[in-house]
């Protein structure tokens, strides 16, 4: 009896210690649900120009898949990515302007889908990029809002066809300013302008009083970005303008700028292209001299601006040997350099053009004086020179752009770019020894 009993024990030991090591096997826990995703493009509130979207969001560590929800309401309940593997998704719109879509992401694992995830659906707005439609060529006349109307008569505006107010500006907080105590209004000039068939920009510059401070500092974020446009959206369809002029002063490779002033006018141009009906211009650098201001003016620019004022002017010396600050020649190079060495399209490229003289060898404080001033002195609008007086300095020689040369200039520029530009419409004589008139005159327009 004993082997038995002592056999049928060992089997009860056996079968108890092959339980214990049964149970002693952990059971996987059950995943927990996943936490909702956050996403990465498009912006959000911003836009796209294909019917094709890429939708990214950042990988939740829980998450198995993605299901993805788009429609065009705030809380869209169409699935157009079930299960999806990577953290893309790729989607085809129609190509129905100004529709903005929603869409969300819905992260999920075994236990099942994230929850509450439909109340961060973000938004885009598709839209269709247009130019507007051609101005022909182009006689540009700022007009700043310190300057009297009344000592500009209408036909001043009939020469040109475009007018730009001068100027708006940015603040530090990146918002657009009014100019202060201005003579000559916005609605004013805008009634004026188009009273005599003339476009009418919005002409911005820096508040700061260096001529960039605030562009780089609002440039410098996607925030800052946004809220500008906002603001000059805002200013150009309050006051039913046809477009805005930038005039930064300068951006440059050595901080950065060339990058934001890029992607400023990129968003800008997408915003006042949206309909094809608003123009964009900006005022850049002659061109002559190397370094990072004129290589700031990056070639992704030349297709996202509609044409760009050419300061070809203020090229003074105050050493010997003296020159003139806005001759033949620098009009040449200057068109040649950003037409044939920086391929700008010719039609885009419009010449700047001064109506007023600087001196060459002594102080430029309080010695630049407007054409019509030089002219009311005894200089002589067929010449580029004259000697004049102005405060404290007497008998001094000061040089301009008489008729001559700007009949010489409008040509050039409409033999192989787009336009004239004058800085400013005051500034020029008021009757037959007129600078506008001598270019309309030299390129076949009427007035």
């Amino acid at each position: 009896m004993r082997p038995y009993l002592f056999l049928f024990l060992l089997g009860i030991v056996l079968v108890f210690a092959t339980c214990r090591k049964k149970d002693s096997t952990p059971t996987p826990p059950t995943p927990v649900l996943p936490g909702c995703t956050s996403y990465i493009a498009p912006a959000n509130g911003g836009f796209v120009t294909t019917t094709s979207v890429t939708l990214s969001w950042n990988s939740i560590g829980t998450a198995s898949s993605y299901d993805v929800y788009l429609g065009t309401t705030p809380s869209p309940t169409t699935l157009v990515g079930n299960a999806v593997s990577g953290t893309t998704h790729t989607v085809t719109i129609p190509s129905t302007p100004n529709t903005t879509y929603y869409w969300y992401v819905v992260p999920r694992n075994t236990s099942g889908p994230a929850t509450g995830c439909a109340t961060g659906a973000r938004s885009f707005t598709y839209i269709v990029i247009t130019a507007p439609a051609s101005l022909g060529f182009h006689v540009v006349g700022y007009f700043p809002s310190y300057r009297s109307l009344a000592d500009v008569p209408d036909i001043k505006f009939r020469m040109t066809n475009v007018v730009v107010y001068a100027f708006y500006q940015v603040n530090a907080a990146g918002s657009l300013v009014a100019p202060g105590a201005a003579t000559a209004t916005l609605a004013a000039v805008a009634t004026k302008a188009k009273t005599n068939n003339a476009k009418i920009l919005l002409g911005i510059n820096d508040g700061s009083g260096d001529g960039k401070t605030n562009f780089k500092n609002m440039a410098s974020s996607a925030l800052g970005r946004t809220n500008f446009i906002r603001d000059v959206m805002n200013a150009v369809r309050v006051n039913q303008l046809d477009g805005v002029d930038v005039d930064w002063e300068f951006p440059t490779t050595s901080d950065g700028t060339d990058v934001t002033f890029t992607s400023l006018m990129q968003e800008l141009s997408d915003s006042l292209h949206r309909d094809g009906r608003y123009y964009l211009s900006c005022a850049i650098t002659a061109g002559k001299y190397a370094g990072g201001i004129r290589d700031a003016i990056r070639n992704e620019l030349f297709p996202v601006v509609d044409f760009f004022n050419i300061m070809a002017y203020d090229d003074f010396s105050t050493t010997a040997p003296y020159r003139h600050h806005s001759d033949y020649a620098l009009a040449s190079l200057c068109l040649n350099y950003w037409i044939t060495t920086r391929s700008m399209p010719a039609a885009k490229a419009v010449l700047g053009i001064p109506a007023y003289g600087r001196p060459s060898g002594i102080s430029q404080t309080n010695t630049v004086l407007s054409y019509r001033t030089i002219l009311s002195q005894g200089g002589n609008s067929q010449l580029d020179s004259a000697i004049v007086s102005a405060g404290t300095f007497t008998n001094y020689t000061i040089y301009y752009n008489g008729q001559y040369t700007v009949k010489r200039k409008a040509k050039l520029s409409k033999d192989i770019a787009a336009g004239v530009m004058f800085w400013e419409k005051w500034q020029d004589a008021p009757d037959a020894q007129s600078l506008l008139k001598a270019a309309c005159d030299t390129v076949g327009r009427s007035y």
